[in-house]
């Protein structure tokens, strides 16, 4: 078997949080008009820094991103920056505006709708490409499917709950959104490995 993996960690981490940057950023564009004058300046700058860090973002991905791990460790770390400031001035925005009823939810819901879309589309591309391995595939490729599964299915249903509790903090649902797109990413890595692992069982058959 010589099947060509085209699952990548590293393409799906930057394609979820691209998705979801521009999810925020489009409630957040939507809510910004009827802030209150006194404090439309502060938010309208931090509204700025957000498109900021999502250009910046996408110029570091365009200009340094290659899809293998030696070039990954060398970008990995600039991208996450721009990404935590992003989030930074997600959180500065709701707090400058008051953390207006509904709009707080709204936002949330958006992210974890992107988050939520990416990763079924992450789990999709997992079960295809397990489907080539056929009669070829262990119970590592097996178990790694069923874990990217199980994840995308208990994250949407936490973060669900959550957004329908309608009161919790930005501060609180930026924690279960970061803790949820963790436990995917670490899925998805598990689920590369698996692939890659049993590739080369298969090469030296």
């Amino acid at each position: 078997m010589n099947k060509k993996n085209d699952i990548s960690p590293y393409t799906e981490w930057v394609k979820s949080r691209l998705d979801e940057m521009e999810a925020v950023l489009k409630v957040v564009e939507n809510t910004v008009e009827g802030v209150a004058a006194d404090t439309r300046k502060n938010a309208d700058q931090t509204l700025k820094d957000m498109k900021k860090h999502r250009d910046a973002f996408k110029a570091k991905l365009k200009d340094e991103y290659k899809d293998d791990a030696k070039a990954w460790s060398e970008t990995s770390e600039k991208l996450e920056k721009e990404w935590d400031a992003f989030e930074d001035n997600v959180e500065a925005y709701w707090k400058s505006v008051g953390e207006k009823s509904g709009a707080v939810e709204d936002a949330f819901k958006a992210q974890a709708e992107a988050q939520q879309k990416a990763w079924n589309d992450t789990a999709e591309r997992i079960r295809k490409t397990a489907a080539e391995f056929k009669a070829d595939r262990d119970a590592e490729v097996d178990a790694a499917v069923a874990k990217a599964d199980q994840m995308a299915q208990n994250a949407g249903a936490k973060l669900g709950h959550m957004g329908d509790a309608g009161k919790a903090s930005w501060a609180a649902l930026r924690s279960a959104l970061t803790e949820s797109r963790s436990a995917f990413d670490a899925a998805n890595t598990k689920a590369q490995a698996a692939f890659k692992d049993a590739m080369k069982k298969n090469q030296k058959t």
